[in-house]
């Protein structure tokens, strides 16, 4: 029994790597149509069968639709199977699919056939161009990319059996219906949770004190006693303090009534105007006994919320961006009730603790609650909280979907109570740095791992603007009712002495976020009076005590002027995706559609539910007729409650417009208050576009970080007073104390100061103790220091007091003014000790001059100069030479008493820790795209665009060439602007971001002139070419600074468009007409690369010097008919061909080289390295081809001139030894005859000896020994290796009678001296197959031409016996291609030729009476195809030809469809004359129809190809040859013949001659009158001549 041999292959890998004698177990070299096993059962690593496939013919739903994917699931042998009718015109730069477009995710059951609607929908957006091959099934999730739409998932028991979250269609419930509820990457929730509550009412019946609002809303208002009351149109503001103190029901119980207190400061305001109420979330609960939460928790924290999402599919959205912190100090941050003695006293400030208990975290949501499910697949709504100084994300509650929209409804905001609790859990630090889901924008290819979807060849991010056009300042917060950040963060203020850098980043919808794009504007500019810088600014300290009114001031905080809207347009190969919200202007060339009053109720545009009713600012005159883009069916307006909804129906009478949608429009598109003078009311509508940039925020880089407040017991401004003198007026007296230790300066009042330090102060301004002495006792301190308040002492007697310190001076602009401590030591160490500074006693003395007397300013304790100076503390010795802080010190006696400084709270503040990391932090300003660019345009009074401008720049452009038309501007109002401007070039970027400002100019049109007020753009480059990649490199985004007279700035984009606006365009290349090439077929190279030059080939480019000009040039052939092997280098444009003895690039077996004739080909030049798309014209956007034909034309290789005779014989001579002639009589019982025999030869080698022929095959076999040869010839001095030899066997002779000379050909390879077995091989007899036309066919061999002879027999030739002229000529011919014996005899050295030749036979005579004929024969050998000489009845026609090289004329008839019928030739056939390079009409392979043959004959009608021809010997000279005679068959003269051939040449075989099937073999037969039609006959090549 045969061993068992068992493998289990565990491992299922396949190794081709290892021998398979060393391949380990559980691994296998190739498999095919197996599976191995992968369960957790014990059939692991078993190999099985593969399933094979069947024909599903029931996949076809009809309705025009095509099936682009399909996957099938064995679990529930199924098919998921993906469906669409649309096919997308461009999809290398896709649109989105038309509503009316169809497209289906169905399963099919293949046991059924039955059919289950997954998905249906226009959002699917497939297309025929974008097949769906990457498709995986996870669990009951069905993951599928096309590289055309995100990659999306389904879940597949959702879709099958929709329930809750489903929407009613006409097809039935559909869980899906929208783009972010199927894309793998979730919504992105883009707003932080709100610390405020606001409502926009509108208000009637105004008083000073209440105002009404319509209907019965006391329950809605309720929540907002408390609240503060601004409005904008009554100038009603934040700091009028105007609370809602009452909410009740008004007179009649008909509308609402608010109470407010205080009165309005102006009256009572305007009735029809808005009115807010906002308030605070954030509330104190130490007042309310019934309050539930920790009171303490949240004091010594500064904590922020967030929140995400949790779909039904257990997945979480990102966090959204977190609040600011949540943060109110106690006693709102003032210092009351000795906080000031306090803080210096203990160095801290301890009522900087949170107030904040309870806070209300108002969380928007991105649709009505009781859709959360239905529109957005959200389950839950997780709450999310961190401390300012931990990492951790906490989850404070997570909140089902179902609660929310019990508790709130249709309202799309959430609040949620929160009441000082701890979190329940902690998020996994992977959760807590996702900022961002790196599923790919698009993905070509998707694989499962395990339970992992894999993406490959994707793309995983949008490509951002460069740059945005914005500028930025610090500002006090506003409280006019235009901004709620005054109330939301009351104590939150952008610090000063600070730089920040502020940026944008945008996102789509699902959180895929840009980098940080900063603005494009470099310098500042005003706007409403006020100065703003660009996107870096610096908030510099106030110079002057008005510059801040600290009892109006709400905090600083960073404005940001937006200037012109945010703009990207859809381009997939620039990875731009364009905005989710893409304003519609399908209409007019302003932007959206103007609104005017006129509504009688309101005076304001209506909206419900579910309509928008407006009018159209369209007057002619008075309105808005460039703003008339008014919604259209399918368009999306900004929604109420989510974010946009769909235009369902728009219906008109004149002006007046009604709108249908989907749900609730947003208020926006109500009339807007306060709009300036001749300024269009903009509104909007959108094509969505899912991809798109949705929404921004705000980022904010500060790498000034952390400080310290040091709350300081005064500053000393110079040095004691105290010095132990007293200055008088007429001499110095002295007093006791002080003395021993020295004197203080008494000039460094405002140079420097002096501070106690202790406590936290020490650590806060800490000594440097790095580098010091051993006996040091004094230290530096290298802390920088701003002085913030600074203590003051009054009068004699008054109490001392702080104000606030300015560290700037007017000399130094904006810069912050800085101190440093030079020294910090123990007081004693200063000699500012307590026994220093103090007396026991007040001291007087009396001046002895004048008699005054003068009191010493020395105190009784030292105490009132530096706090607790009694405990030696730590003095810090401040420089101050830029500018003086603290209290001076007196130095001379004042009248009343003493005035020492006295401690009182003064205030530094350090310099900040700068982080090394450069970082952006998140803001809370965040919102959507659509309504900053909304906003923008409808306060904007600038330039909003360009008309007329065209574009014209392609890569032929030279310096200084206009590549725009003049240009107009367009105002905000979509009609040309007509007053004065400036513009220029603020940046030019190409497709890469590379700069290339310095390409281009902008130039102003004259004035006066028809382009006054317009612009050009002028090329500065010294030239360009487009080149691969120049499609998107060289795209060039402009950004214009336009300035209008009134000071409105903006930054225009133009260009960037690829294949449009700011596009480079290619231009077709060229080169000039080259000449018509001729080769041979053992030619390598059929064309060289230097024609090309020759033709000054050149791309577009106007660069005319260097290789510019040749850059990205791509050469390539084209055409048909040529031969298949012809390859044309693509880099320098050589083209070469397959030859015999280099076959490469030929599939024919013994390769012979390709076939003469004339080939027509296409040249190709194309440039930009030939890249895709190839267009055939300029101007264009890709690579461009040129092409010219050319004509090709292969002849025939030529013989070797060593090969062929070097002589001529025309009328042989005796003497010649080449010649034949007959001699004495060899044997007399040969019926007097006479006959010689000899050995032509071509050979490699010479042999002199006839033995060596005769040894080796080449045996006569005719009767007696006078057959045999007696000597040898050679022709030549080299074998033939090439081309086409013709061997010409010639008789001649005078008188007589006389049989023809016969002939026996035989060949051998060249001998391969290698081969030691058979060095010197036999010759061998040449068979007819060999025959260039297949001449002598005969079963034994090629056969003699005596054969020929028609009618011949073993009769003589009968010659006169005398008078003159009676010439004898025959002629006949065999010709050999070398190619033939490479391909049917394999001969690879070349070929000897032997041919045994027997001379004429003289009829007659005796011994010593020779025949009265003297014959002659000789053996001639020339090239077939580049004839030198032919011999013709004593001429060589070669030198009868008109030119040098020239063709041989033909005469031809008719065409038939015979091969071998003989035809009339027209005696006069000019309109008939063909050409060939041979007067052998039987070897003509192919015909021209010119004299220079360049046109190849074809038959017309390949029915009917066969043409009679003959050689016209009237073209030969005067007088012209004569022609050939019939076989003489007596002494009478023979009669002339008209030789003629037939053969056949088809246009299938481009026009060379056919080779007829059958024993007839050849492809030329003889139809000469008068010859014997015998097969056996016809195909010879003898011709006579006999006079």
């Amino acid at each position: 029994m045969a061993q068992e041999i068992k493998n289990t292959f565990l491992k299922s890998k396949m190794n081709k790597d290892l021998d398979d004698r060393i391949l380990p177990n559980g691994e296998y070299r190739d498999a095919r149509n197996i599976s191995v096993g992968r369960s957790e059962d014990n059939d692991v690593g078993a190999l099985e069968n593969v399933i094979g496939n069947n024909l599903v013919t029931g996949t076809d739903i009809g309705d025009g639709l095509i099936i682009i994917g399909i996957e099938a699931e064995s679990s529930i042998d199924s098919l998921f199977v993906f469906l669409t009718d649309y096919t997308d015109p461009n999809p290398l730069n896709p649109t989105n699919a038309p509503a009316t477009s169809k497209h289906y995710i169905y399963l099919y059951n293949n046991k059924t056939g039955a059919y289950t609607l997954l998905v249906q929908g226009e959002f699917l957006n497939f297309s025929t161009t974008n097949r769906i091959i990457g498709i995986n099934i996870v669990e009951e999730l069905l993951f599928w990319t096309d590289n055309r739409n995100q990659p999306r998932k389904i879940n597949i028991n959702l879709a099958t059996s929709p329930s809750i979250g489903a929407i009613n269609t006409p097809s039935g419930p559909t869980y899906y219906t929208q783009e972010h509820q199927i894309s793998v990457a979730k919504y992105n929730p883009y707003l932080p949770i709100a610390l405020y509550n606001r409502i926009e009412l509108v208000i009637k019946n105004p008083t000073t004190s209440t105002f009404e609002v319509t209907g019965d809303r006391v329950a809605e208002l309720l929540p907002y006693v408390g609240a503060t009351v601004v409005s904008l149109e009554n100038n009603v503001q934040g700091l009028d303090y105007i609370k809602v103190t009452g909410v009740v029901l008004g007179i009649g119980g008909v509308d609402t009534r608010i109470l407010v207190s205080p009165n309005f400061p102006g009256g009572a305001p305007t009735a029809f105007t808005n009115m807010s109420l906002i308030e605070s979330t954030m509330s104190n609960k130490n007042d309310d006994a019934n309050w539930p939460g920790d009171p303490d928790f949240l004091e010594d924290k500064f904590v922020r919320f967030s929140y995400r999402f949790k779909y039904d599919d257990n997945e979480y959205s990102l966090m959204a961006p977190f609040t600011q912190i949540a943060y109110i100090p106690k006693q709102n941050g003032f210092f009351v009730n000795g906080d000031e003695d306090s803080a210096y006293q203990s160095t801290i400030v301890d009522f900087m603790e949170n107030k904040v208990q309870n806070i209300g975290l108002v969380i928007p949501l991105p649709t009505p609650a009781n859709k959360l499910n239905r529109n957005y697949k959200i389950a839950e709504l997780e709450i999310l909280f961190r401390e300012s100084d931990g990492i951790a994300v906490k989850v404070l509650e997570s909140i089902s979907t179902s609660k929310i929209a019990g508790e709130v409804g249709t309202s799309n905001y959430y609040t949620y109570d929160y009441q000082s609790r701890k979190a329940y859990r902690t998020l996994p630090e992977a959760q807590t740095v996702r900022v961002y889901d790196r599923v790919p924008v698009r993905a070509f290819s998707q694989e499962m791992s395990g339970n992992r979807i894999i993406y490959g060849n994707y793309r995983d991010q949008h490509t951002p603007p460069s740059s945005l056009n914005y500028n930025c300042r610090i500002a006090n917060k506003s409280g006019t009712g235009a901004y709620n950040n005054w109330i939301e963060y009351p104590n939150h203020s952008v610090k000063r002495n600070r730089n920040y850098q502020i940026g944008f980043v945008l996102a789509d919808k699902f959180g895929r976020q840009s980098p940080v794009i900063l603005s494009s504007v470099d310098v500042g500019t005003t706007s409403n009076g006020d100065f703003y810088s660009g996107s870096t600014i610096y908030s510099p300290y106030d110079l002057l005590p008005s510059d801040t009114n600290v009892e109006t001031w709400f905090g600083d905080a960073i404005q940001v002027l937006i200037n012109a809207p945010i703009t990207s347009n859809v381009n997939l190969s620039a990875g731009t995706p364009g905005l989710y919200a893409i304003p519609q202007q399908a209409a007019s060339s302003g932007d959206g559609f103007a609104i005017t009053t006129g509504f009688v109720a309101s005076g304001n545009p209506s909206i419900t539910d579910t309509t928008y009713t407006f009018i159209l600012d369209d007057d002619a005159i008075t309105g808005y007729p460039d703003n008339i883009n008014v919604p259209v069916l399918g368009d999306s307006l900004r929604g109420a409650y989510q974010d946009f909804v769909e235009v369902t129906n728009v219906t008109n009478v004149g002006s007046t417009y009604t709108i249908t949608t989907t749900g609730r429009v947003n208020d926006i598109y109500l009339r807007t208050d306060d709009i300036p003078p001749n300024t269009p009311d903009l509104k909007f509508a959108y094509t969505i576009n899912d991809l798109g940039w949705y929404s921004y925020k705000i980022v904010v880089k500060q790498t000034e970080q952390d400080y310290y407040n040091v709350y300081l017991p005064g500053i000393l401004n110079g040095y004691p007073g105290l010095s132990g003198l007293i200055v008088g007026t007429s001499e110095v007296l002295s007093v006791p104390g002080g003395v021993d230790n020295g004197l203080f300066p008494t000039n460094e009042t405002g140079l420097t100061a002096h501070t106690v330090l202790f406590n936290d102060n020490i650590n806060k301004i800490p000594r440097d103790l790095a580098e010091v002495g051993p006996d040091q006792k004094q230290f530096r301190s290298s802390v920088t220091l701003y002085g913030i308040v600074t203590n003051k002492m009054p009068g004699i007697g008054d109490a001392p007091f702080n104000e606030q310190y300015y560290p700037r001076i007017s000399s130094e602009g904006i810069n912050a003014i800085s101190h440093t401590s030079t020294a910090i030591a123990p007081a004693k160490d200063f000699n500012m000790g307590f026994s220093d500074l103090s007396t026991e006693s007040q001291v007087s003395v009396t001046d002895s001059i004048t008699g005054t007397v003068y009191t010493s300013d020395q105190p009784l304790n030292g105490n009132k100069v530096f706090y607790q100076i009694d405990t030696n503390p730590l003095i810090a010795r401040i420089s101050t030479t830029e500018k003086s802080i603290g209290a001076v010190a007196n130095t001379a006696p004042l009248s009343g008493g003493i005035n020492a400084m006295l401690p009182f709270l003064a205030v530094y503040e350090t310099a900040p820790f700068e982080s090394n990391i450069d970082i952006y932090w998140e803001t809370t300003s965040a919102g959507l795209i659509v309504d900053l660019n909304s906003a923008v345009l409808n306060d904007f009074e600038g330039i909003i665009g360009t008309e007329n401008l065209s574009w014209d720049f392609d890569e032929s452009f030279v310096k200084d060439q206009n590549v725009t038309s003049f240009f107009g501007l367009i105002s905000s109002t979509g009609q040309a602007y007509l007053g004065e401007s400036t513009v220029f070039i603020d940046s030019v970027v190409d497709g890469a971001s590379n700069d290339q400002t310095g390409l281009f100019d902008i130039v102003a049109g004259a004035d006066p002139g028809v382009n006054a007020g317009k612009y050009q753009i002028i090329y500065k480059g010294n030239g360009i070419v487009f080149n691969e990649g120049s499609e998107t490199l060289n795209v060039y985004t402009f950004v214009l600074d336009v300035t209008t007279e009134d000071g409105f700035n903006t930054q225009l984009t133009v260009g960037g468009q690829e294949g449009g606006e700011g596009a480079l365009a290619n231009i077709t290349p060229s080169f000039d007409v080259i000449p018509p090439i001729t080769i041979d077929a053992t030619d390598v190279e059929v064309m060289p690369a230097s024609a090309w030059s020759d033709a000054n080939a050149k791309n577009g480019t106007s660069i005319t010097t260097g290789t510019s000009n040749l850059e990205g040039l791509v050469y390539r052939l084209s055409g048909t008919g040529y031969p298949a092997n012809w390859i044309m280098d693509p880099v320098n444009g050589r083209i070469t061909q397959a030859t015999p003895d280099n076959p490469t690039g030929s599939t024919a077996r013994n390769f012979q080289g390709n076939p003469s004739g004339i080939y027509t080909v296409v040249l190709e030049l194309i440039d930009a390295n030939a890249m895709n798309p190839v267009s055939g014209a300029s101007p264009s956007f890709s690579a461009i081809k040129a092409t010219r034909s050319l004509e090709i034309k292969i002849t025939y290789a030529r013989v070797d001139l060593p090969t062929i005779d070097n002589t001529c014989i025309l009328t042989p001579l005796s003497s010649d030894p080449s010649v034949i002639t007959v001699g004495n009589f060899a044997d007399q019982d040969e019926e007097s005859r006479q006959v010689v025999t000899r050995y032509y030869y071509i050979s490699e080698n010479e042999y002199t000896d006839f033995t060596y022929f005769k040894n080796r095959g080449v045996l006569d076999g005719g009767p007696g020994q006078a057959d045999s040869p007696t000597d040898t010839f050679r022709i030549g001095t080299a074998p033939h290796k090439k081309g086409t030899v013709v061997f010409s066997l010639n008789d001649y002779t005078t008188f007589g009678e006389v049989f023809p000379s016969t002939a026996k050909w035989f060949y051998r390879e060249v001998p391969d001296p290698t081969d030691l077995d058979n060095p010197d091989p036999d010759f061998y007899p040449i068979t007819p197959n060999l025959e260039y036309n297949r001449m002598g066919l005969s079963a034994g061999g090629l056969k003699s031409p005596d054969e020929e002879l028609p009618a011949f027999g073993n009769n003589p030739i009968n010659i006169p016996s005398g008078g003159t002229n009676q010439d004898y000529w025959k002629q006949s011919l065999r010709a050999f291609d070398y190619q033939k014996f490479v391909s049917e005899e394999n001969v690879t050295r070349g070929v000897e030729y032997v041919v045994l030749v027997r001379g004429q036979e003289a009829v007659g005579g005796s011994p010593g009476n020779p025949p009265t004929a003297s014959p002659k024969t000789w053996l001639h050998v020339n090239d077939l195809h580049y004839p030198t000489c032919v011999p013709w009845q004593g001429l060589n026609l070669v030198t009868r030809l008109p030119s040098v090289e020239g063709l041989f004329r033909y005469n031809r008839s008719v065409a038939t469809n015979s091969s071998n019928l003989a035809q009339s030739i027209p005696s006069t056939p000019a309109e008939a004359d063909i050409y060939a390079e041979t007067p052998y009409g039987e070897y003509v392979n192919e015909f021209y129809t010119t004299d220079v043959g360049n046109i190849v004959y074809k038959a017309a009608d390949d029915g009917i190809p066969y043409i009679n021809f003959r050689l016209d010997l009237s073209y030969l000279g005067t007088p012209a040859p004569e022609t050939w005679t019939q076989m003489p068959t007596s002494s009478a003269a023979a009669a002339p013949v008209d030789v003629k051939w037939v053969a056949g040449f088809p246009q299938a075989t481009n026009g060379e001659k056919v080779f007829v099937a059958g024993s007839v073999g050849v492809g030329a037969r003889q139809t000469t009158p008068g010859v014997n039609t015998d097969d056996t006959i016809i195909k010879g090549t003898l011709k006579i001549r006999k006079r």
